[in-house]
């Protein structure tokens, strides 16, 4: 190995250690709360070391979105390899929901991280990245509502509006498991998701109710 192969892989570890290390300081403490001599004082580094890899803290709150972002659009994409369009949303908010409580400290950090950061003091190339793979996460998504859709499916209002509403509505179930709103009432977590996903695709009221049917 030369020195300049040597040189790049120290610094790419070098620069993991500081990911590791910011994730588990900001799982302890807000993220707005830490600062970066906190992080160099963990890893026994001086703090200029740290900028030689990121920009900013928001630079590096970024990037941790950024690998979060990446982590979902990889989940997601196995739902396109399902058959229907319904399987395929099905799989999707099975995606969703793995990701955000299979390591549930991980999701509220790089959540936390993309509330608290200031977008400005964020590198342009980590600007690119973070527009980039939002929008091929929405491409997958819109894959999938235009599966639906040509198997009708679905109702008629557009791929956004509808992509949206569903993204908000399981989000925010999800958060509501997170922030421990109904602790105490809810007692399987298995059944909540399966009440998740009945009421994404069926609706909350049965076919048998008073409710007014939709408005043209």
């Amino acid at each position: 190995m030369g020195v300049s192969e040597r040189k790049k892989r120290e610094f790419e570890r070098r620069e993991l250690n500081i990911l590791t290390t910011a994730i588990g300081l900001f799982q302890i403490n807000h993220p707005s709360s830490v600062k970066m001599d906190d992080i160099a004082k963990q890893l026994e580094i001086g703090r200029g070391t740290i900028y030689l890899h990121f920009k900013s803290k928001d630079d590096l709150m970024a990037r941790i979105q950024y690998e979060d972002y990446l982590r979902l659009r990889e989940r997601l994409e196995i739902a396109l390899k399902e058959p229907t369009g319904l399987e395929m949303a099905r799989r999707a908010v099975r995606a969703y929901v793995e990701h955000c409580l299979g390591d549930k400290n991980m999701y509220l950090v790089a959540k936390q991280c993309g509330d608290s950061m200031n977008v400005n003091n964020v590198s342009e190339e980590m600007r690119e990245k973070l527009f980039h793979e939002r929008s091929n996460r929405l491409t997958v998504l819109e894959k999938i509502y235009k599966q639906a859709r040509a198997e009708n499916l679905i109702n008629s209002k557009g791929a956004y509006p509808n992509v949206a509403v569903a993204w908000g509505m399981i989000r925010g179930a999800v958060e509501v498991l997170l922030d421990g709103h109904f602790l105490k009432e809810i007692k399987s977590e298995k059944s909540y998701i399966e009440t998740l996903e009945h009421v994404l695709f069926f609706g909350l009221f049965s076919p048998n109710s008073n409710t007014k049917g939709e408005s043209t």
